[in-house]
């Protein structure tokens, strides 16, 4: 009789993937739990920041609150919100559920959350490729990142991306560790979930994830990597069939309204460098330490998205918050190269180069925090006196549309016309018509011809000026800070608002 003898099952590694030089060492219980303390105290200090408002919403985010709002109440897709946003409703109607409960600082927080969760997975990841001494360095670097600490109480949809990315990095390593493809699976869900939040996330954080898989999966890599790609872009499709319309309006928008706000490229690259130099320096130390280079370059190639997405656009719009998906690649380049500076004598230097890393840090969070108006000043004298039915021409719009929506003032964000609508309206705008003329900092600049417009009307009058401070990277690469006027005018003449005249005939 025969007897079938099965080759015994190969045994799947668990814990660490064992990729850097050093001995492996047994961790404390110290070490162990120093991460989440940290991110802890990361998460309590930024909702504390949240709760401050140091500055008012800036532009995407009174964007994000208004349209949010309109999804609440049926809206979201009569008004045409995805033929020009670069990413879906999901992270609007989030801010906009946080706005309702604690006004700016409820959306803020909200965003504070998503940043922990992405942070909390990239150091899932991190412990799973590297080990736990590793990760809790990578824990101190991420605490004390300007650009992460900066976007982590901005409620933008990058957060949400931020939080899908780290955790399909987790994801991706809990695959790597165990070989079970159910969490391969997971990984293209939440990569598709960050582009669902963000389309250009899919550009940040496709090439560290996929090379990734090629680097430690060989020639089985092939099966996971189309495994994965079959996932997300059936979810993406999906999403795309369900509102192609609009979506395909969205590639047209883009290519007319591609503002680049007299930054010049030169500029660009220079905030690029600003703001990614020293961690790629550490992250590139790092890779050169762990066993496995390839997996490093791998990691390294997260921080190449954002350049080549801003030079090739030219625009420089989300510069700041767009590094933050490479960092979340880099961070565990950066705690090796931490770990290992903290070994014997080492620490001598290390523990000084991180706290001036720390206040470097902060410096970027102050310089980033500083980077647009607080409108809330002007937005509470809007609330007191527009009404229902009155349109308003303001040159940057969304802020002031979020606090009036909210609070009953306008019957749709789209009653003020902002400079944009504007020029795409070209001369068929009265600008007698209009109860109102907001000119603020931020966004694009009224043209001359509105101005003047405005001032041929004679029944204006300035009821509210002020100025606000700004700080900016200059087109002599510094940083400067100045004062921009912030102007409401009331009209006060009969208005007729279904009135139109061409610009031509008010005297051009």
């Amino acid at each position: 009789m025969s007897v079938a003898v099965t080759a015994p099952r190969r045994s799947i590694a668990r814990g660490p993937l064992t990729l850097v030089h050093a001995r492996p060492r047994s961790a404390s219980r110290a070490l162990t739990l120093a991460p989440w303390v940290l991110l802890g105290i990361f998460l309590a200090g930024e909702i504390y920041v949240c709760a401050l408002q140091l500055n008012g919403p800036f532009l995407d985010e009174g964007i994000y609150v208004a349209a949010g709002l309109r999804t609440l109440q049926g809206h979201g897709i009569s008004d045409d919100y995805l033929s020009w946003f670069s990413g879906s409703l999901i992270w609007p109607v989030i801010a906009a559920l946080g706005w309702k409960v604690a006004g700016l600082a409820g959306a803020r927080a909200a965003a504070a959350i998503c940043v922990t969760i992405g942070l909390a997975g990239m150091l899932k990841a991190c412990g799973n490729l590297l080990g736990t001494r590793i990760r809790a360095a990578a824990a101190v670097a991420a605490v004390t990142s300007g650009p992460v600490i900066a976007l982590a109480h901005l409620a933008v949809y990058d957060t949400l991306a931020i939080a899908a990315s780290g955790t399909a990095f987790w994801a991706i390593t809990e695959f790597l560790r165990r070989d079970d493809r159910a969490w391969l699976c997971g990984a293209a869900l939440l990569y598709a979930l960050a582009g669902l939040a963000k389309y250009p996330s899919l550009l940040f954080i496709g090439p560290p994830l996929i090379l990734l898989v090629l680097a430690i999966r060989g020639r089985r890599s092939m099966m996971d990597v189309g495994l994965f790609a079959f996932i997300a872009g059936a979810v993406l499709l999906i999403y795309f069939l369900l509102d192609r319309s609009q979506l395909t309006a969205f590639e047209g928008f883009r290519v007319k309204n591609n503002p680049n706000f007299n930054v010049s490229r030169t500029q660009i690259v220079y905030s690029q460098v600003y703001l990614t130099a020293i961690p790629l320096i550490l992250a590139a130390t790092g890779a050169m330490l762990i066993k496995n280079r390839r997996v490093g370059l791998a990691l390294l190639t997260g921080v190449i998205g954002a350049p080549i997405y801003h030079l090739v656009t030219g625009n420089p719009s989300g510069d700041q918050k767009h590094v933050v998906f490479g960092l979340i690649f880099m961070l565990p380049l950066i705690g090796a190269t931490i770990a290992h500076a903290m070994e014997g004598w080492r620490k001598l230097i290390a523990i000084p180069a991180i706290l001036g890393l720390a206040a470097f840090g902060l410096v970027q969070v102050t310089r980033i925090d500083e980077g647009w108006a607080d409108l809330r000043g002007s937005a509470k004298v809007l609330l007191k006196q527009v009404h229902p039915g009155e349109r308003l021409l303001a040159n940057s719009s969304w802020v002031d549309a979020a606090y009036l929506y909210d609070h009953g003032r306008l019957e749709s964000p789209y009653d003020i016309y902002d400079a944009s609508r504007v020029r795409e309206l070209g001369n068929a705008i009265n600008v007698c018509s209009f109860q109102w003329f907001i000119e603020v900092p931020g966004g694009e600049s009224w043209p001359a011809s509105i101005r003047q417009g405005m001032e041929r009307c004679g029944d204006f009058r300035r009821i509210y000026r002020s100025t606000a401070t700004i700080t900016g990277l200059g087109g002599s690469l510094q940083f400067v800070t100045y004062r921009a006027p912030i102007e409401i005018w009331k009209n006060e003449g009969d208005v007729t608002p279904t009135g139109v005249r061409n610009l031509a005939a008010q005297g051009r």
